[in-house]
């Protein structure tokens, strides 16, 4: 068909740009039915910039911001869009690139490309952004600006210059486009499922290959090589965990000061955490083995004890069941257990009253799952 989508090839995945033409319904229709929103609003989003390592010309490989993303799938880098609440009419800016961009980059494209590459109604010049919205007359601007309160880190509002003369409001948008992203259209799903399922293959691969005398690093280039060459996975939802021995009870092992550097050895438990992502769209997957193939009585008691709790919250799950009850119901069957297997002793009643059970799992039962690795929505309060 002639309707656009983003493609790798090969066995990847085609993702029809309609994904993001619906997304920007579902939220202009969300907002429309806010009281607050008067009649002529625009949405405003500015995308990501490249980035360069420190003071360096060392580009850094880009992904775009996950908001913008999740509006217009724009996987180029200076771009701003804007969506008509009242009509839904779309409208993308693109940088106006040098003459010298063609030999050091490639090809520049005029703006009526990426009007076709990403089936939007309009598409301009970042420069001309002033000049097209002023002609629209909109009554107010609706910027993006928020906590993200799973980093503390607020997200980057739309700015350009000329945007002074222009009514602002920077409260509005956020809670109501984090809200749209909560909840994931059948296409979104389609993305997220061919993630994980890439993902869980390279996790397979990963396990078929390990062997006593390896490095855990080993392990992280094989599943990232896989994801890449089969899923056509430039980048990981996040920094691959791979925790073999002590290792493996350390949430976040992996990160620069502890770099997947150690030796795998004979008895050690592996445990993998490690996920794809493909057209920003994330997986997160852990998995626990024996590095030798064999469980010791131990550690199979301790796998079997998180099994039976995993199985005993997928068992009560469903739609209205309320997130922290299903985190309560794994500690309480981590600690029937542990007790059980004489790790732990006494009353599992009083256990759950001082929360013994954060001792051992001391993150939450899980996170919301999407563009970002720990999605927006996740209500801490």
């Amino acid at each position: 068909s002639s309707r656009p989508f983003f493609w790798l090839g090969n066995d990847t995945l085609k993702v029809p740009v309609a994904l993001f033409a619906l997304n920007r319904r579902r939220l202009c229709e969300r907002l429309r039915q806010n009281k607050d929103v008067q009649k002529n609003s625009i949405v405003l989003l500015q995308g990501g910039e490249e980035t360069q390592r420190y003071c360096t010309d060392t580009g850094i490989v880009f992904r775009q911001e996950s908001y913008f993303h999740w509006t217009f799938g724009v996987t180029e880098a200076g771009c701003f869009g804007a969506v008509d609440v009242d009509t839904g009419r779309s409208m993308l800016f693109v940088p106006q690139l040098p003459e010298s961009y063609a030999v050091w980059m490639g090809k520049i494209h005029p703006p009526e490309f990426f009007k076709n590459k990403y089936a939007v109604d309009e598409a301009h010049y970042v420069t001309e952004i002033s000049n097209v919205l002023a002609l629209k007359k909109p009554a107010v601007l609706l910027t993006l600006r928020g906590v993200n309160t799973d980093s503390g880190n607020v997200s980057k509002e739309a700015s350009f210059e000329g945007i002074s003369q222009f009514n602002v409001n920077n409260k509005i948008l956020h809670p109501e486009i984090a809200e749209c992203r909560v909840i994931k259209t059948d296409m979104e799903l389609e993305v997220l499922r061919y993630t994980n399922k890439i993902s869980s293959e390279a996790h397979k691969e990963v396990m078929k290959a390990v062997k006593v005398g390896m490095k855990e690093y080993e392990m992280e280039s094989l599943f990232q090589h896989y994801c890449y060459t089969r899923g056509g996975m430039r980048h990981t939802s996040y920094t691959c965990i791979c925790g073999s021995g002590e290792n493996s009870s350390v949430l976040h092992y992996g990160h620069a000061g502890a770099p997947n550097d150690r030796t795998i050895e004979d008895g050690d438990l592996c445990l993998f955490d490690m996920g794809g992502e493909y057209y920003c769209y994330g997986s997160d997957i852990t998995c626990t083995f024996p590095a030798n193939g064999k469980f010791t009585a131990d550690q199979r008691a301790v796998y079997e004890a998180v099994l039976k709790a995993s199985r005993a919250v997928m068992k009560a799950v469903k739609p209205g069941v309320a997130w922290p009850d299903m985190h309560r119901l794994a500690d309480r069957v981590h600690l029937e257990e542990l007790t059980r297997i004489g790790i732990l002793k006494g009353n599992v009643d009083d256990m759950v009253k001082v929360h013994l059970g954060a001792i051992f799992m001391p993150h939450g039962l899980g996170h919301l799952l999407g563009i970002d690795v720990h999605d927006v929505g996740g209500y801490p309060e």
